[in-house]
């Protein structure tokens, strides 16, 4: 079947989801970091709540497609298998052992090699991987793969673009790795929201680059009917490590985004600086973002084949400008302004919010989105929006750092 994806929140039809599994036995608190993530999984709580998950978009009208499933069936050919592993592993990678050594889930979960005194890994885990998201994006007419910042993510596009390469289901979808292949651009999942037919947005920030937009925008001018590339510039660090951590469609021209963060983001530098003199006073090190980033305003371009055709100082208004959005219907993480005390205290209890991942809300159809049953205060704003709230327990799932959208990969949705 041809694949597309046309909206951020056209009705979902097909998605592929990755259960997490036995590569989260591989991270520790000593290599967490090295991985990209913050905590430990308990993966026999993960598990359980992830499968709650898939259940909860299959009972929604959607197929849902597993990675592991695709990679096992792929992988019946031993012809396509070895040239999975070359595509995947590289050649330098696999002349260190004998590739029948290696069971395809291993790809994923990563295979240790045992001496008498240590253990290291001839193929490194994808802990990562069960956000699904990032390694690949479907947009009008295509899934592109993309190119991911970190090294511990990169084999994870190579993966899902050689299972996409060779199985059935997507023999007759377009899929274009050009972005892989290019070693000045990065672009991830997690950056890119389709807002309609004719309008992407791209946010450039710790995970894309200037360069990976302007690869997309030029793949999408010249293969789709994209007519416009809206690259939105957020702040490049982790805590914003993707637009969808601050910034998701949750129906027709109506997001659900962080307050203050667009028109008076010297809030949150003020946060930071109350962060910072804490911990001062406490004898620690700070380690969160700094003021001086936050406080700079955000930036969005608007690119058409003919070049840039106009730039706003402050996004949010440049997306309601070009009509993207409509702002008198713009959903705040954590509730509205008069329910906080001051700004400073919404943007306290939205960045709370935010780690749990408030603002990656994940639509199901118009109005209908999937999130954290834990971030009540988001939870409630978007029914007093009218828009329809799918909650779900993830306490360990959000260990990783991720919400309902990142664990997605949308394959194929109808028209909003």
């Amino acid at each position: 079947m041809s694949w597309s994806v046309d909206s951020e929140v056209g009705r979902l039809r097909v998605v592929m989801v990755h259960q997490p599994g036995l590569e989260h036995r591989r991270t520790l608190p000593w290599n967490k970091d090295a991985l990209l993530f913050d905590d430990v999984l308990d993966i026999e709580e993960a598990r359980p709540e992830h499968k709650q998950f898939s259940m909860l978009l299959a009972s929604h009208g959607a197929e849902v497609l597993f990675l592991a499933d695709l990679l096992k069936e792929v992988c019946r050919d031993r012809d396509a298998r070895g040239c999975v592993y070359r595509e995947v592993l590289g050649e330098e990678v696999l002349a260190r052992f004998d590739p029948k050594d290696i069971h395809p889930y291993q790809l994923i979960s990563g295979l240790p090699e045992r001496t008498e005194s240590a253990e290291h890994f001839r193929v490194e885990p994808l802990p990562n991987l069960y956000f699904s998201r990032d390694a690949a994006f479907g947009v009008p007419g295509a899934i592109v793969i993309s190119h991911p910042y970190w090294p511990a993510r990169q084999r994870e596009a190579r993966l899902v673009n050689s299972i996409f390469r060779r199985h059935p289901r997507c023999a007759e979808a377009r899929v274009y790795d050009g972005l892989l292949r290019d070693p000045a651009a990065t672009v991830e999942g997690g950056d890119v929201q389709v807002v309609d037919e004719r309008t992407v947005l791209v946010g450039v920030g710790e995970r894309t680059n200037d360069a990976g937009a302007d690869h997309l925008a030029a793949f999408l001018f010249a293969n789709t009917p994209v007519r416009r590339v809206l690259k939105l510039h957020i702040p490049a660090n982790r805590v914003f490590m993707h637009l969808d951590t601050i910034l998701t469609f949750v129906d027709r021209q109506q997001v659900l985004t962080m307050p203050y963060l667009w028109e008076r983001p010297e809030l949150y530098a003020d946060v930071a600086r109350l962060a910072a003199r804490q911990c001062a006073d406490l004898r620690f090190e700070y380690r969160g973002p700094s003021p001086e980033m936050l406080a700079q305003p955000s930036r969005l371009q608007v690119v058409t084949p003919g070049g840039v055709e106009s730039q706003y100082d402050n996004a949010l208004e440049g997306l309601a400008a070009v009509g993207a959005i409509d702002p008198a219907r713009t959903v705040l993480v954590a509730g509205a302004p008069s329910e906080h005390a001051s700004p400073v205290e919404h943007v306290i209890e939205a960045l709370r919010e935010q780690w749990n991942d408030g603002a990656n809300a994940f639509a199901l159809k118009p109005g209908q989105v999937m999130g954290y049953s834990c971030n009540d205060r988001t939870g409630r704003a978007l029914e007093r929006a009218g828009v329809e709230v799918v909650p779900f327990k993830g306490s360990e799932l959000v260990r990783g750092r991720g919400g309902a959208r990142c664990m997605t990969m949308p394959l194929d949705r109808s028209p909003a």
